[in-house]
């Protein structure tokens, strides 16, 4: 269900960074290896691949694994351990799709909490520039529009000075979730437009908006949909102002929690 609508729709630090650095070189050799797959675009702007995508989601899927491991732990050796493994998927998985801005969106996160923070800039940067392209050739795409919002308000540009540019232009493409999900209701289930929705209604902090849609959510999708287990996990946060790691602001919580979204999407 879900993929039918996103188809429309200082020491330490520095030897961190060292690492990042050392990974990315090595995996680059990988992407001559990817050279020969060929890149196309759905109708809604998606990045689709005639071969090579499902080995492109199993790395990815490992990269999101192993990061979630290596935030959840407080063990160091593990985290960077983990890290490392993060590293060195989600760059396998870009050489497969590097016009994918979900990963470049994973790989800016991954190497943020790693400790390579021009790495981490360069990704997010990359991925916002795909956004932007995709979206001016698709610019009815609800995905599109939800994801570079997210990107905006919950990515790396959160630690910039001008972060309020990123927010003005989250809140912008939000509303623009919202006001195609209303001009695409009869063409499209409700079960399939509440997530979504739920998500748009997080970023721009309308909170009764968001317990009304898992109220909603709760009533009308079935148990095992995204939508569902979905609404459970903001139910939570909700609750108790937790993601699935530590955090010190129910804000960041927020934030890790839309940019999960993302990043399953990706995968």
């Amino acid at each position: 269900m879900l993929k039918k609508l996103v188809l429309v729709l200082s020491c330490a630090c520095a030897m961190n960074t060292c690492l990042a650095n050392n990974i990315a070189d090595n995996v680059e050799a990988d992407a001559e290896a990817a050279a020969a797959y060929n890149c196309l675009y759905d109708a809604h702007g998606r990045v689709i691949y005639a071969s090579g995508c499902n080995k492109a989601y199993e790395y990815a899927g490992a990269a999101l694994t192993a990061y979630r491991e290596a935030r959840a732990t407080t063990d160091k050796r593990t985290a960077n351990a983990k890290y490392t493994e993060a590293i060195k998927n989600i760059n396998l998985a870009l050489a497969i799709i590097p016009e994918s801005a979900e990963y470049r969106l994973l790989a800016a996160q991954i190497y943020r909490h790693r400790g390579g923070l021009s790495y981490a800039k360069n990704y997010f940067a990359q991925a916002c520039t795909l956004y932007e392209k995709q979206l001016k050739d698709y610019p009815d795409s609800i995905t599109l529009n939800l994801q570079y919002a997210i990107a905006c308000y919950a990515g790396d540009a959160c630690y910039y000075p001008d972060y309020e540019d990123y927010k003005s232009r989250a809140c912008l493409y939000a509303k623009q979730t919202l006001k195609l999900l209303e001009q695409n209701k009869n063409q499209y289930s409700e079960a399939d437009t509440l997530l979504p929705r739920l998500l748009a209604y997080v970023l721009l902090q309308d909170y009764d908006a968001a317990a009304k849609t898992v109220k909603r959510i709760n009533s009308i999708c079935g148990k095992y949909s995204p939508a569902y287990a979905w609404a459970e996990k903001y139910e939570r946060l909700a609750a108790d102002g937790q993601w699935l790691w530590r955090v010190s602001r129910k804000e960041d919580a927020e934030k890790d929690f839309l940019l999960y979204s993302v990043d399953e999407w990706g995968i």
